[in-house]
């Protein structure tokens, strides 16, 4: 079995150039769930060939429920074997799964932004992720079925590579339901 790692050695940042921000990225399209990141900030780090999120949400939903879960940054990169990880640089750890395809990324205005976090405050996963669906539906791969977000097969679902001890932990659940509203 092939182990995913992240880039050797891990760097620091270089100084970067700002993207707009905030942005949001989908790290994981599985059948054990969808993974999302939130950043308040985004840099692009060049001379590490990736991007830097910083002040980090974390949200992860599947079908019995949704948490979030706050980073202070995650870097998103491509590994040596090829694949796209999101890395949590304090820990080594990776988001579950990575991909074969670039991690789709959507910049947000501060309103959305703004919008989001209030979400998760109110425990709210429904308009987060009407939201995802908006913004990622009509990407090349993309689609919507049932009203349901569909991805490439090969886009954040792989499993067979990365052990699961080397995984970013589940954020703990705020209850059994997916939406309080």
């Amino acid at each position: 079995m092939q182990t995913i790692t992240a880039a050797t050695p891990i760097t620091p940042p270089s100084a970067g150039h700002t993207f707009p921000d905030p942005a949001m990225v989908l790290v994981e399209f599985s059948d054990q769930g969808l993974g999302i990141l939130l950043a308040a900030h985004t840099e692009r780090d060049p001379a590490n060939r990736r991007i830097v999120l910083k002040k980090v949400a974390y949200i992860r939903l599947e079908k019995k429920g949704w948490g979030a879960f706050a980073f202070p940054e995650i870097w998103v990169q491509q590994n040596q074997e090829g694949l796209f990880l999101a890395l949590e640089p304090r820990g080594g750890k990776i988001f579950r799964h990575p991909s074969r395809r670039r991690y789709e990324v959507s910049f947000l205005s501060k309103e959305l932004f703004d919008c989001c976090i209030q979400c998760i405050k109110e425990h709210a996963a429904t308009p987060i992720y009407e939201l995802l669906v908006v913004l990622f539906a009509s990407r090349p791969g993309f689609s919507i079925e049932s009203g349901f977000l569909l991805a490439p097969d090969d886009y954040a679902a792989e499993t067979e590579f990365t052990p699961a001890d080397q995984w970013v932990a589940t954020p703990p659940q705020f209850d059994s339901r997916p939406d309080r509203s």
